[in-house]
């Protein structure tokens, strides 16, 4: 409804140009070509540091060659030479799942950064380059019509 009166209301608002370039250069300009890539960029930061927060890179890095959710045993003493390999094969196979799984996470960090940048850098030249898009459009219509 308010879209049909919207509608209704452009030719009476046609009849004042002064207004209507008033309205663009204050409110519309300075929103589309400043107030709103700003507020792209603001949410490309956020949402970046988000990721980087949910799978750190420098603690996965740091806890590398921990074992996987600390399962690990107490290394006998060498004389018992069978209870001693056996925990250290399994310190071993823990410490490596545990390395198999944070590298796995690295890799997902890097994917999903690389993702939310191809992501921002579209709709950031996409914002500027739909008007154009869009007037070239209108442009058409009327030279065709």
């Amino acid at each position: 409804m308010n879209f049909l009166r919207a509608i209704a209301g452009l030719p009476a608002l046609l009849k004042r140009p002064a207004f209507v370039l008033q309205v663009l250069v204050t409110d519309f300009l300075p929103w589309v070509l400043w107030q709103e890539p700003l507020n792209i960029l603001r949410g490309y930061f956020e949402y970046a540091r988000a990721f980087s927060e949910i799978l750190s890179v420098p603690f996965l890095l740091k806890t590398l060659l921990s074992p996987w959710k600390g399962i690990a045993e107490e290394m006998p003493s060498v004389v018992r030479w069978d209870q001693f390999l056996q925990a250290f094969f399994v310190n071993l196979v823990t410490r490596m799942i545990g390395m198999v799984i944070r590298l796995l996470a690295i890799l997902l960090s890097i994917v999903l950064q690389v993702v939310l940048f191809a992501l921002f850098a579209v709709l950031f030249v996409g914002w500027f380059v739909f008007p154009i898009i869009a007037i070239g459009m209108i442009a058409v219509i009327f030279i065709i019509v």
